[in-house]
């Protein structure tokens, strides 16, 4: 059995790393010149000493597989749990103050709270209605629930979590975020504690898997076909190399799944999530401080939002990007999403942070970055985009191609006849974060191994 795996990420190198340690004839094959994908971190930039993401970067409590891959290779974990953490809020210029915001949010995310209830209670039926109308019908029909700052503090963290505006993102996706009052405390998104993260940068997990795998990665090989034949699969990339195998799992990003001609080996389902689904618009910019001036109100943990009731706003949120790391000098992440996206990469980048930092000015006042660090995963050809999102009715159509993991047992699978795919945006259960494209590769790898069996 001769396997090829298809994108160098995290999904990707898992895979490899579980077929090799099985034993199985494997190779992977990346376009770039480079491994990890969307997990890319900028050693000593743009603040020198500090180790900052330009792609994926928080682990949260339930990752089981990125925690075990930090544990197996040794890499410390930086808890952000035990550091003073505050969110700050600003609307149109405003800052709110935390009694207001909770007070405001209280009803809608009542709401949203009894239709999470009813989503748990029967899934099959109840996520067909919500998944068949955007947010921002969804808002639309709950306006009396919600003040405009309300409305556009979710509508922010839509854009953050999914890259789209709400009328592209599926309402389906606002109860994943499920924003809550608890009591005196109020959260925009809920089920995401985003707690840890890797010391050294999240490319040192990438480092770790594929150093001892190097003789079976080949880099600047991208797939543009796969056809069968009477040996098994026949492979061609665009650097005019071929290979012959007996399977195939494929890890590109989601966009780079329809680059690559199937052979029509493709059932008609598979072919129509192929040639639908995308990664949202996100982007960072990376800015360094000469002092943490942000910590006495957010804490090192913490971040700060500002929204515009009249428009996407500058950008949606910022956190610190340096919390946990030494030294006196920090780095603020700035996060844009949706519209927000176009808007940065069509002006100076200098611009548009002074415009941000002006922003937030009630709540975290005296930024002026030094440095600063831009992404462009949206023009990158081999990513296209930041992670996964759903626009209307995807989820329900598609789901039955994401991978559904229980017990550590794949319970549904995302195979089609000799090819396997993988990826973030195949996770039920960890859309958009590196631990779904973790688990995905474990998951895919395991695939191969039991028809092996």
């Amino acid at each position: 059995m001769r396997v090829a795996v298809i994108g160098g990420g995290l999904a990707g190198l898992t895979a490899l790393d579980a077929l090799t340690a099985a034993g199985v004839e494997a190779h992977l094959y990346e376009a770039r010149g480079r491994l990890g994908g969307r997990v890319l971190t900028a050693n000593n930039a743009p603040e020198p000493g500090l180790n900052i993401e330009d792609g994926g970067n928080l682990i949260n409590t339930d990752h089981d597989d990125m925690l075990a891959l930090a544990k197996r290779f040794g890499i410390p974990l930086i808890d952000r749990k035990p550091m003073a953490a505050h969110t700050r809020y600003v609307a149109d210029g405003r800052l709110l103050g935390d009694a207001e915001l909770i007070e405001d949010l209280r009803p809608i995310a009542a709401h949203i709270g009894r239709d999470a209830e009813i989503l748990d209670a029967d899934y099959a039926v109840a996520s067909i209605g919500l998944d068949s109308i955007s947010v921002a019908t969804y808002l639309d029909a709950n306006a009396a629930l919600m003040k405009p700052h309300v409305r556009a503090l979710i509508e922010a963290t839509i854009r953050t979590e999914f890259g789209a505006e709400p009328d592209q993102a599926s309402a389906l996706e606002l109860l994943f975020n499920l924003p809550v009052v608890d009591g005196e405390q109020a959260e925009l998104i809920s089920l995401s504690d985003e707690r840890f993260i890797l010391t050294g940068g999240s490319s040192s997990i990438v480092r770790a898997l594929s150093e001892p795998l190097m003789s079976r990665i080949s880099t600047g090989h991208a797939l543009r076909s796969i056809a069968p034949d009477e040996d098994g699969l026949d492979l061609r990339f665009a650097n005019g190399k071929r290979d012959r195998v007996d399977r195939v799992i494929v890890t590109v990003p989601a966009p780079l799944m329809r680059t690559i001609d199937y052979g029509g080996l493709l059932p008609k389902a598979w072919a129509e999530l192929v040639g639908e689904i995308d990664c949202g618009r996100n982007e960072k910019i990376n800015a360094g401080y000469a002092s943490r001036v942000w910590e006495p109100a957010t804490g090192p943990a913490g971040s700060a939002w500002a929204v515009d009731t009249k428009g996407p706003g500058v950008f949606s949120e910022f956190w610190d990007a340096s919390s946990g790391q030494p030294g006196e000098a920090g780095v603020l992440t700035w996060f844009f999403g949706g519209d927000q996206v176009d808007a940065l990469m069509a002006a100076r980048p200098e611009t548009t942070l002074r415009r941000a930092e002006a922003a937030i000015a009630p709540a975290v006042p005296g930024l002026k970055a030094r440095t600063m660090r831009r992404t462009a995963w949206s023009k990158d050809p081999f990513a296209r985009g930041a992670y996964s999102t759903f626009k209307p009715g995807q989820l329900t159509r598609f789901a039955p191609h994401f991978w559904v993991e229980e017990d550590g047992k794949a319970t549904r699978q995302a195979v089609a006849g000799p090819i396997v795919f993988a990826g973030e945006h195949l996770s039920d259960a960890f859309p958009g974060y590196m631990n779904g494209g973790a688990q995905t590769g474990r998951l895919a790898a395991a695939a191969i191994l039991a028809g092996l069996g």
